[in-house]
């Protein structure tokens, strides 16, 4: 593939919380990390997008008394999972990876 200076690279929500030891880890989520600065430097222009919630956001089981992180809900179109705190505005681990040296 060749790459032009009109070409970007967009990089989407690799942040500390999906990584191992995040807060909603994904298995191996770190293995994208040197792939993706392998193709960043080819690139002039590379764009980040960064997932984020407000403190208290309705979908964490800490904003319901008594719940916890993975317990089922009946919603009325389904059936869903309270998740953990992650990617909040305030805390660091919603942080992105370092993605250049």
């Amino acid at each position: 593939m060749q790459i032009t200076a009109q070409d970007v690279l967009l990089v989407i929500d690799v942040q500390n919380d999906f990584c191992p030891g995040g807060a909603l880890a994904v298995a191996d989520g770190d293995q994208v990390i040197e792939p993706i600065r392998r193709m960043a430097a080819r690139f002039e222009h590379i764009v980040l997008t960064q997932d984020w919630h407000t403190a208290g956001h309705g979908s964490f089981a800490s904003a319901h008394a008594g719940k916890r992180p993975f317990e089922q809900i009946e919603t009325a179109m389904d059936r869903r999972p309270y998740g953990p705190t992650t990617a909040c505005r305030a805390r660091a681990a919603r942080s992105f990876i370092p993605i250049s040296n």
